[in-house]
């Protein structure tokens, strides 16, 4: 009852807004960005709260549909940014997955795994506890602790890097966000550190000087529910403009721990951020951005009895919890020199605190729980010179970084401390590096770009009782060169080759028990095949990229025989194969069809573990092989809008296993599954829109990380939800 009075009580204030509005808005429903992908989301309803929903959403329907109706079809360039140097996505060879503000509201996306769930080239499990670009996963594959500072993919939000707990542990929320960008394939040159295997690009909306404001509120089964706000405008006219978004969400998720009767994975995630735009003169641009974000998350895992897969169920005596709260502060400035030089500095500074209790023997037996604390702090620094002419693009900056992080766990049995380990790392890093673009002929573009990278990493175990405590200190220097030419075939034909290094830092094992031993930098050759072409008016928009990267020194992980200790490994080769298409047609102006694959085929070269376990010629753990996501949208009148996704992975190893003298004998693999989601928004008026979305329409039941025990991963079963949304 609480709920349908909290739910009327937002509705009746959407709908005085609607009521008190003054002037004219841009409708919504006009298509302004284009791009291919594929989604699933979804919530579901109690009887009441539903009936409470609907019937507002009717009565609004009572309030004028006042001035013209858009009915012509508006398609503006996409333009990538996270590359440095603007490019609209035809004449962009890197991989890219754009998503933009408009499609994020048609998909239903509210955070990045919903981005995740319809890309091909990625791959991701129960949430975003693991992901993974082209077979990699974002931690990379050396698994070397909760605590480490490395990773093989980087997320990037309004210019700031994510610390690496947010890219498993937060679901990175979408809301007032004005695109997000996902790079396939290493990006070391433009990123730096920790983009080897990708990165991604989030762009929240910025000030402006007109007024505007969106509501948003939504509820669904298993407990979700959440409302949001977000507005702007001028402060000083043509000056100073300001923007705030709030977000937040809330569940309780679908496991149920039978031991305690309770739900084992409740989550809570609130976000607030505001933005402060500031033009002192005609050739400067201050933008200081504040964001404060809380994630709370259980035990998403579900249980294996008698080889039979419980759904949905788990038996644990510890009320687990992960929970992570970070504030960022960042500004950005840019000086226009001239009509062609410019300059641009980002500060950004992350602080993040990470706190966490595990059952570590993960059963209702035992009472064995780890408690876990990290505090961090991420400063970054860039400053960049930019140039913009008729035949020349290009940039030249200068990059230094300092990551801390201080770690604490303690592992208890029958709430007795039985061991401690605790730490710090510091990552220092220095980068000098420049890209150019030079049409130095017509339809030949060449492409430069080089990359000077120094890291240094101080690891200091003050206590491990599971092995010795000690310092170690690296050091890494690396040239990351990028050379690439695009030719334009015909108008709106573009075709590419494009050879770039990626790279990684070395480290430090902090894993408790890992011994604590140094490990070298990976390294990765990548050899990429572009083709952009757009047909028939540009009503048929394709894309193509055939890759194929070699790996070497590659850092892997090794769970030691008979024991839970993790050591790391550069002892492994590697090369990964594959293609990524995507395709787009418009079928006039109402209705448009999507179509993404990929094929990702990585394999070890040569992996031999210390104990002689051998899995060269095996494939990436984790990696499904194939992804397939098929679409389409129907926008009537710009005031109906129905959606429709399908998407396919195939299965994908989880665990090997091994004979006596080391050999492979046998593997344990996810399910493959094909997922279908729908989604429809009805606008009731000029302001107001009511849509309803199903997430797993035919609750597919589907392992995703058959890993050996008693405890799998699996996916999400089908959600149904409905949203009210406002827009001044």
């Amino acid at each position: 009852m609480n709920e349908s009075r909290y739910q009327l009580y937002f509705f009746n204030f959407l709908i005085e807004l609607d009521s008190r509005r003054l002037g004219t808005s841009s409708v919504p429903g006009i298509r302004k960005n284009k791009k291919t992908g594929v989604g699933e989301q979804g919530v579901t309803f109690k009887k009441t709260t539903m009936a409470v929903a609907v019937g507002s959403a009717i009565c609004l329907c009572n309030g004028a549909w006042a001035g013209e109706q858009t009915s012509s079809l508006e398609i503006a360039p996409i333009t990538v940014t996270g590359e440095k140097i603007n490019r609209s996505l035809e004449q962009t060879q890197s991989s890219v997955v754009v998503v933009t503000e408009q499609q994020l509201r048609e998909k239903q996306d509210r955070d990045l795994v919903d981005v995740f769930a319809r890309t091909p080239g990625v791959y991701n499990q129960s949430g975003n506890e693991n992901w993974g670009i082209r077979g990699v996963p974002v931690s990379g594959f050396d698994d070397q602790g909760p605590a480490t500072l490395n990773g093989a993919v980087s997320v990037f939000v309004d210019g700031a890097v994510q610390p690496n707990r947010a890219l498993t542990l937060s679901p990175m929320p979408l809301w007032d966000v004005d695109q997000v960008e996902v790079f396939l394939g290493p990006q070391s040159t433009t990123q730096g550190r920790n983009s080897l295997a990708g990165a991604v690009v989030i762009q929240t909306r910025n000030p402006t000087f007109e007024p505007s404001f969106s509501a948003r509120t939504h509820m669904g089964n298993y407990g979700e529910r959440g409302a949001a706000v977000a507005g702007g405008g001028a402060l000083v006219d043509n000056r100073i403009a300001g923007r705030i978004a709030v977000d937040y969400q809330e569940g309780d998720g679908y496991i149920d721990n039978i031991a305690l009767h309770d739900d084992a994975n409740p989550t809570r995630t609130g976000n607030a951020r505001g933005k402060l735009l500031i033009l002192p003169n005609d050739d400067l641009d201050v933008l200081l951005t504040y964001a404060h974000g809380e994630s709370r998350k259980g035990d998403n895992s579900a249980m294996r009895q008698s080889d039979k897969i419980r759904y949905y169920k788990m038996t644990s005596n510890t009320k687990a919890y992960d929970k992570l709260e970070q504030d960022t502060l960042s500004a950005k400035l840019d000086y226009r020199l001239d009509d062609h030089w410019s300059l641009t500095s980002l500060s950004a500074n992350t602080r993040s605190d990470y706190d966490a209790r595990l059952d570590f023997d993960q059963s209702a037996d035992a009472n064995q729980v780890v408690l876990r604390t990290q505090d961090g702090d991420l400063f970054s620094q860039e400053l960049r010179l930019n140039y913009s002419g008729d035949t020349v693009k290009s940039f030249v900056g200068a990059y230094y970084g300092h990551n801390t992080n201080n770690f604490h766990d303690r592992l208890l049995f029958d709430n007795a401390l039985f061991g401690t380990a605790k730490g710090e790392t510091t990552i220092e890093s220095k980068a000098v590096f420049g890209e150019i673009n030079w049409t130095f002929a017509p339809q030949w573009t060449l492409v430069t770009g080089l990359r000077y990278d120094h890291e240094t990493n101080d690891t200091d175990i003050k206590q491990d009782d599971f092995s010795s405590p000690g310092k170690v200190s690296k050091s890494f220097d690396a040239l990351l060169p990028k050379l690439g030419l695009d030719y334009e075939l015909a108008a709106n034909q573009y075709l590419g080759v494009m050879v770039q290094k990626g790279y990684r830092g070395g480290g430090v094992n902090v894993r408790a028990g890992g011994g604590h031993e140094g490990y070298d930098p990976e390294y990765t050759t990548n050899y990429e095949l572009s083709y952009r072409g757009a047909f028939f008016d540009k009503t048929l928009r394709t894309r193509a990229n055939l890759y194929y990267t070699d790996w070497r020194d590659q850092q892997v992980s090794v769970l030691e025989r008979n024991t839970d200790f993790v050591q790391v490994f550069n002892a492994g080769s590697s090369a990964i194969k594959g293609l990524e298409v995507f395709v787009e047609k418009d079928l006039g102006e109402p209705l448009t069809l999507t179509a993404g694959g990929s094929i990702t085929a990585g394999k070890y070269k040569d992996f031999v573990t210390g104990d002689g376990r051998d899995m060269s010629g095996e494939e990436f753990l984790y990696s499904p092989r194939y992804k397939l996501s098929l679409g389409g949208i129907y926008r009537w009148n710009d005031r109906l809008t129905l959606n429709t996704d399908l998407v396919y992975q195939s299965s994908a190893p989880s665990e090997y296993e091994f004979d006596t003298p080391g050999q492979v004998t046998g593997e344990r693999r996810s399910d493959s599954y094909w997922l279908v989601n729908f989604n429809t928004e009805y606008k009731v008026s000029k302001n107001v829109a009511v849509s309803g979305f199903v997430k797993n329409a035919f609750d597919k039941e589907y392992i995703t990380n058959n890993r050996s025990g008693d405890i799998v991963d699996v996916g999400a079963p089908r959600t149904v939800g409905l949203v009210l949304r406002y827009d001044m």
